[in-house]
């Protein structure tokens, strides 16, 4: 395209190109002499309104002194019993005023208002202060305001102090004085020029105030203002006030380069059109070809995203109906294995019932883990608010799992700090234990002889326990090649020992993913046939002592047996079971098998609490609830379901349940709830 252009083209190019090129160079040197004597005018007006708005504010400040000691004279006195209100006053009116007190004759300071962040200086003798005493005197006899340069206070910070002479009844009777940081109203006056920078320094060349940090670049002389803030003609103070661009002038210069150069290439480039627009014109064909094929691949990956969230709502459905399915039956048989413990059984029947109880649980805790994952990966995972104490929680898990230890002949030792008193934290105490569990769980299971050995630390650093566990067992080891891996879901150590170790392969895999939610460390060391060893690091803020009143509840004398209960479930073994533990503290209950029977007996009866099962044939226990709140708000609602999904649990709560119970229930949390909303006093 380039050879068919007539070679005119490029010569009336270059003609365009050198008549706009000229145009820019003379513009810019006119523009560069005009700016300049623009900006020099700018900078010396600027500077000196603002060098008088700064003096007014300064000598605001003074005035409001020196009217309070008018006041003061005019009254011989008398007014002093108005000082510390008046003080008040002024100082809310003059926000550059931060205290104000009285010095005596003597040079003692005698009252001092606000008085609290200054009691330091109440009644210090002035004349221990060889830079303040000689001036401040000096300045009284001649009966003049004094302000002290930028000074270090003996309070605290750094201020002007201003001294204002009191004189009645024919003598010297102190002075009024006050502590004045300027920087408030200065930074007020200011942010109306914030493309300057300001400089203001004492007498002495203590720079106190700077709004807009000079950059480190050379400004020019005659770009800088320069003045003296004359506070007061009677007072022989000047400060030096500089006003200047907030950046050099060098920063304008390079604009007007940029310009110059900017208007050079826009000269090329006008020359350039011809050929520039017949590319665009090809360029854009070829444009709306892509466009087509990136607005089909978009179209394409809305149904992928479309079955992407139609895959995830099964996965949601199928994991809570499983969950309920699996865990309805279960809860049942832990149920009356806990009910066939307390009876009075053979050797042989109590080792079937705990044998039942054990494999239950297993599965339990398979079905558990399934859905601990899922919450991880769905990020429905939350972290509850508890008080532990972790070195008892970690006791607690090793007297529970040392019968297991002990069956196996394996010994267990135990390196605790016993001379202590173990600290308590506010943290996520099930999963803190559910960490401990999965670990000691898993060197049990693969150790066949030996020890297991458990080493506790801890330590408070800065209202934080920071605690390290570690876990060290002599069981079958990890393969270097495999550490890696152990962590991951699924997996075991070797697939040949799958015949020997029950177990999914999650344990460790949550573990891991426990401890990061935790913004804890797991570390890992192990060496094949000689064992293995867990470090878990966690920390935790120490939780609050509870107030004195504070006391355990006893399950035991719990007694609720004025309680109206109904249970709604349409499980009879579930109905069974439930009524079985609310016998233990007294309560009688009534059941219903549907939601259609639990709406009839709900509205002949008044109940003080209803149990309600969530999946129900006929009318679901979310419908039923939504019923019963349109009239009923008083009556406490305990959602009862083996459905555990955070969909499930957020649905009950909306729906306008008191609280959401998972099967199998666990009994003493279940006392824990209905004593916290019925125990009487």
């Amino acid at each position: 395209m380039i050879q068919n252009t007539p070679y005119k083209f490029y010569f009336i190019s270059i003609a365009i190109f050198l008549l706009l090129a000229s145009a820019c160079l003379l513009l810019y040197i006119n523009s560069r002499q005009v700016l300049n004597k623009e900006r020099e005018l700018q900078i010396q007006v600027s500077g000196s309104l603002a060098v008088h708005d700064f003096e007014g504010i300064v000598n605001n400040n003074i005035s409001s002194l020196e009217n309070l000691k008018e006041r003061i004279e005019e009254s011989e006195g008398k007014y002093f019993k108005y000082l510390k209100s008046e003080s008040a006053r002024i100082i809310e009116q003059n926000p550059a005023i931060k205290f104000i007190e009285w010095i005596d004759p003597n040079g003692i300071i005698r009252v001092i208002f606000p008085e609290e962040e200054n009691t330091a200086v109440l009644n210090l003798d002035i004349k221990t202060l060889d830079w303040r005493y000689p001036e401040w005197l000096q300045k009284s006899r001649d009966t003049l305001v004094n302000i002290t340069p930028w000074v270090k206070l003996t309070q605290k910070g750094k201020m002007f102090l201003v001294d204002v002479p009191l004189y009645y009844n024919n003598s010297f009777q102190g002075t009024i004085s006050a502590g004045m940081d300027l920087k408030e109203p200065f930074d007020k006056l200011s942010t109306k020029l914030e493309k300057y920078s300001i400089i203001i320094q004492d007498e002495l060349g203590t720079t106190f105030y700077l709004f807009n940090s000079k950059e480190e670049v050379k400004i020019k002389e005659e770009m800088i203002y320069k003045s003296s803030l004359n506070i007061d003609p009677v007072i022989d103070n000047n400060w030096f006030f500089q006003f200047m661009p907030h950046k050099d002038e060098s920063l304008s210069r390079n604009t007007q380069h940029i310009a110059l150069v900017v208007g050079i290439l826009l000269s090329g480039l006008i020359a350039l059109l011809a050929y520039f627009y017949l590319m665009a014109k090809r360029e854009t064909l070829r444009y709306e070809i892509t466009n087509n094929a990136l607005k089909k691949m978009n179209e394409e990956l809305e149904v992928q995203k479309e079955m992407a969230n139609r895959a995830s709502e099964a996965k949601t459905r199928f994991l809570s109906n499983m969950s309920h399915e699996i865990r309805t039956p279960l809860s049942a048989i832990l149920g009356f294995a806990e009910i066939l413990e307390g009876k009075n059984l053979t050797k042989e029947e109590m080792e079937y019932v705990t044998l039942m109880r054990h494999s239950s649980a297993t599965l339990l805790n398979l079905v558990n883990n399934i859905l601990e994952f899922d919450k991880i990966e769905s990020g429905t995972m939350f972290l509850s608010k508890d008080r532990f104490s972790p070195r008892i929680l970690i006791e607690n898990i090793i007297k529970t799992y040392s019968e297991k230890i002990i069956d196996k002949n394996l010994k267990i030792e135990m390196d605790f700090d016993t001379e202590t008193i173990p600290e308590t934290v506010q943290g996520d105490r099930i999963k803190t234990e559910q960490i401990f569990i999965n670990i000691l769980s898993n060197s049990i299971k693969f150790t066949s002889k030996g020890n297991i050995q458990i080493t506790y630390e801890e330590k408070v650093i800065d209202d934080m326990l920071n605690f390290q566990a570690k876990i060290a067992d002599t069981g079958i080891g990890i393969p270097k090649d495999k550490l890696q891996e152990i962590f991951d879901r699924f997996i075991q150590v070797d697939n040949g020992l799958r015949k020997r170790h029950s177990g999914s392969g999650l344990g460790l895999a949550i573990t891991k993913e426990l401890v990061g939610l935790l913004k804890g460390d797991i570390q890992l060391s192990s060496e094949v046939g000689k064992g293995t060893v867990f470090t878990v690091s966690l920390s935790f803020p120490l939780a609050k002592p509870l107030p004195a009143n504070t006391c355990e509840i006893d399950f035991t004398t719990l007694n609720l047996s004025h309680l109206r209960v109904l249970i709604v479930d349409d499980n009879k073994l579930n109905r069974m079971i439930l009524s079985k533990i609310l016998n233990k503290i007294g309560i009688e209950s009534e059941t219903a098998e549907g939601g259609i029977e639990a709406l009839g007996l709900i509205k002949n009866k008044f109940y003080d609490l209803i149990f309600m099962d969530v999946h129900m044939p006929e009318i679901d226990g979310f419908e039923i609830v939504k019923m019963i709140r349109r009239e009923n708000k008083e009556t406490v609602i305990l959602g009862l379901s083996a459905d555990v999904t955070y969909e499930a649990i957020e649905e009950g709560m909306r729906s306008g349940m008191n609280d959401y119970l998972t099967k199998p229930i666990e009994q003493n949390k279940l006392f824990s709830i209905l004593s916290s909303y019925f125990q009487r006093a």
